[in-house]
């Protein structure tokens, strides 16, 4: 393919309060003009430490405090008289998901199944050398041929520039599986607390690089779909290379995993400027926090969900591209396979709050369009 309802202001000051899966405000204010039922609540929950923390409205260093706090409140929000919002029920084709030997494959797929999930867009994480992993999923997709649809593994031993053996490998992956989107690429992948740490605090591959040039050239025959992944803590540097990379190719296909973690703004000119862009919502539902550099992780965009509520400006973005975004969820480890019903589940709480035409394309309908298979579809690796 180429190309609820607030009844008072104190309830509205609420849903800026806290974003699930979002830091805690910086601005202490927005805590002391929250209704004190959430605060009381929370209070029965958390320990005086943590708790004296949330009142001032400071940001614990600890992963573990701020998903405790995000629990909290979340379990405080739930159980209290404020808007509920339906999910959707639809049908759903994950875009994209990644997987490799630390995960039992078959428990990953049962899961799945279990969350309600019609088809899964999956490749490959290949660590060390370019196919491991390669054969185990391309097993597993030949026993689940109504549910996988596969693509070129993804290659961590990449760094600067897009290197001959990788596109080598992808060409002949995509000719002899008929894989139908090339795995996601990093080319800029800020230093995650949970992940591996790069001297330069980053891995980094330069888009603007005769590499990927030569990588296009190679793919430009097959019609095909690239993940090529960026992240908004370098927009002065990164910026101009994929608007100009964009442009420079405006006959292939790309799709932007995570929504980039940028700002809904910041999406919305790219998406303008660029009708090859397509849109992948995984993470996105929740607030990614796990940047190990402060300056990075205050470069992140917001959540999409605010609470249970799709904020405003999402909302708005989500409608207007409703052609160019896809829902993808993006299982990279072992814990997220595990909780793959839950952010799935947070999905279809913004999916329901779209219109259901809206709703539907970015479900699966614009899946099946970028894959070339449908729901009901058997596809078979080769």
């Amino acid at each position: 393919m180429r190309t609820g309802r607030p009844s008072t202001l104190c309830l509205l000051c609420l849903l800026c309060l806290f974003a699930a899966g979002q830091a805690i405000a910086q601005d202490a204010s927005i805590f002391t003009s929250a209704p004190p039922e959430i605060l009381d609540c929370m209070d029965s929950k958390l320990d005086a430490d943590l708790m004296e923390q949330v009142r001032a409205g400071i940001r614990p260093k600890e992963r573990n405090s701020r998903k405790m706090i995000r629990e909290a409140y979340e379990s405080c929000l739930s159980a209290g008289d404020y808007p509920k919002y339906s999910r959707y029920d639809g049908p759903l084709f994950d875009a994209m998901s990644q997987i490799d030997e630390t995960v039992d494959m078959d428990a990953a797929i049962r899961n799945v199944r279990e969350a309600g999930v019609d088809k899964l867009a999956l490749f490959a994480r290949s660590s060390k050398r370019l196919h491991d992993n390669e054969l185990a999923v391309i097993d597993m997709a030949k026993r689940n041929p109504d549910l996988i649809v596969l693509g070129a593994p993804k290659f961590f031993q990449l760094s600067e520039d897009v290197s001959d053996r990788y596109i080598s490998a992808t060409v002949n992956g995509i000719r002899g599986h008929g894989y139908r989107f090339i795995g996601e690429l990093l080319y800029t992948h800020g230093d995650k607390q949970t992940g591996k740490r790069y001297e330069a605090g980053e891995r980094y591959v330069d888009p603007s690089k005769t590499g990927t040039a030569k990588l296009l050239e190679a793919i430009a025959p097959l019609n095909i779909p690239f993940m090529a992944h960026w992240e908004p803590y370098a927009p002065e540097r990164d910026f101009p290379r994929f608007h100009a990379l964009y442009s420079a190719w405006p006959d292939q296909t790309f799709l932007l995993p995570h929504m980039g973690f940028a700002s809904a703004q910041q999406l919305d000119e790219f998406m303008r400027r660029h009708p090859n862009l397509f849109l992948l919502t995984s993470k996105k539902e929740r607030y990614m926090d796990d940047f190990a550099d402060p300056e990075k992780q205050r470069m992140i965009g917001q959540a999409m969900l605010d609470g249970d509520l799709l904020r405003p400006e999402w909302k708005e973005l989500l409608i207007r591209y409703q052609d160019r975004i896809l829902f993808a969820t993006d299982p990279h480890m072992k814990k997220l396979w595990m909780k793959y019903g839950d952010a799935v589940g947070r999905q279809r709480l913004i999916l329901g709050q779209l219109p259901r035409d809206a709703a539907e394309k970015i479900a699966y309908k614009n899946a099946e369009r970028m894959y070339g298979v449908r729901l009901n579809d058997t596809w078979t690796v080769r």
